[in-house]
């Protein structure tokens, strides 16, 4: 499957829907084609153009119903057995616990990691939920797979933030030295959305309150459930 052509068609929707052909036919000219095999720098500097565009002629909110639309998707069979949990009691605290019980088991039997290692990964919230915060969770993003335990043992700061995401775009811009407004990270906060608004079947609003794109060392996303009240 081809990152590129998938994003780009999730963007097209997101736009088409709010504010229709023509508009989004004016944001999207110059991707027509674009692939996962265009130089990354053509990609992110036409990107950055894009995100710059969308500040100018959206709301905060419309901003952040587009961009996490663009979101990678948690599967939906695995939040099946959450979402019925939640409806008998509206529990987040034990929604929380059986998603951080769906990550280990992930780690443990898909990606056979040890125990130490998942324990570690624990200890800095690392996962699928977050932890509790007043009338909302703060979730922290597990590094990209294929570099999780290369990022465990990298000592050097600005290493671990190139191979830190799961979006190639971030892992192109830290490597090419570009620059990203950090809205685009509404993208990977969409995740913890569509899982949260799935699991509560209401509305969910994310916030990017750390982003490696602004030199911090981890991700971190607020997520405010419109059932959690602080």
């Amino acid at each position: 499957m081809d990152f590129e052509k998938m994003w780009l068609d999730k963007l097209s929707r997101q736009l088409k829907e709010l504010k229709g052909q023509e508009f989004t036919d004016r944001v999207l000219k110059g991707s027509e084609e674009f692939s996962s095999s265009t130089a990354p720098v053509n990609v992110i500097a036409w990107t950055a153009n894009v995100m710059n565009e969308l500040k100018e002629d959206l709301s905060d909110k419309e901003i952040h119903d587009v961009v996490t639309g663009c979101a990678c998707h948690y599967p939906g069979s695995k939040l099946v057995s959450i979402r019925d949990a939640f409806r008998m009691n509206g529990d987040f605290a034990e929604a929380i616990e059986l998603l951080k019980k769906q990550f280990v088991e992930s780690l443990r039997d898909e990606m056979l990691m040890d125990m130490e290692t998942i324990n570690r990964l624990l200890e800095m919230n690392m996962g699928l939920a977050g932890v509790l915060d007043g009338n909302r969770m703060i979730a922290t993003k597990i590094p990209k797979s294929c570099n999780l335990r290369k990022w465990l043992s990298e000592k050097d700061p600005d290493e671990r933030r190139k191979m830190y995401c799961h979006c190639p775009r971030v892992n192109q811009v830290l490597e090419l030295g570009m620059e990203m407004t950090v809205e685009y990270c509404l993208c990977g906060a969409g995740f913890y959305r569509d899982i949260w608004e799935t699991i509560t079947e209401s509305s969910v609003r994310v916030e990017v309150i750390e982003s490696v794109f602004a030199g911090d060392d981890f991700c971190r996303i607020a997520i405010y459930p419109l059932l959690l009240k602080g």
